[in-house]
């Protein structure tokens, strides 16, 4: 069955990092990709969904300009890589967005790359607390 398109995901987006900021971040982030890039929370398939790249959940536009790649995917990618963060830590994830994904870093693909391990490590850290991670979306993400 087909996702419905928003035509503001990135705005979509936001909304679902501020209907999860109860969580504390690694439950955010996982719960974040669940629902927004397909992403099981926990148990033995979250590797392999990752591996996959994860399924449109959330279809739509809304990014930055210089985030765009013109599919309705950025949502999906934004939640994967953040979750990702969470599973192999952030410099292996990098490394498998340049290198398995062939995500360049000069990229609008790339750059939506970096947002989201940033994104992730200062969730994880403790720098961007819950409570703002949907307005850090807006503001980095959605350019609002």
């Amino acid at each position: 069955m087909a996702r419905p398109h928003h035509p503001d995901a990135c705005e979509a987006l936001a909304t679902v990092l501020d209907e999860l900021s109860h969580l504390p971040p690694r439950q955010l982030l996982a719960a974040l990709g669940s629902r927004v890039a397909g992403v099981p929370a926990h148990g033995p398939l979250v590797l392999p969904a990752l591996v996959a790249g994860g399924r449109d959940r959330l279809r739509g536009g809304g990014f930055l300009p210089e985030l765009r790649d013109h599919t309705a995917g950025q949502a999906r990618h934004f939640a994967g890589i953040a979750r990702s963060v969470t599973v192999l830590g952030a410099g292996a994830t990098r490394w498998a967005s340049v290198h398995v994904r062939r995500d360049a870093a000069d990229t609008p693909d790339g750059r939506l790359t970096d947002l989201a391990v940033l994104f992730a490590s200062r969730l994880l850290d403790g720098t961007l607390a819950p409570d703002d991670a949907g307005d850090w979306v807006r503001r980095h993400v959605c350019g609002r």
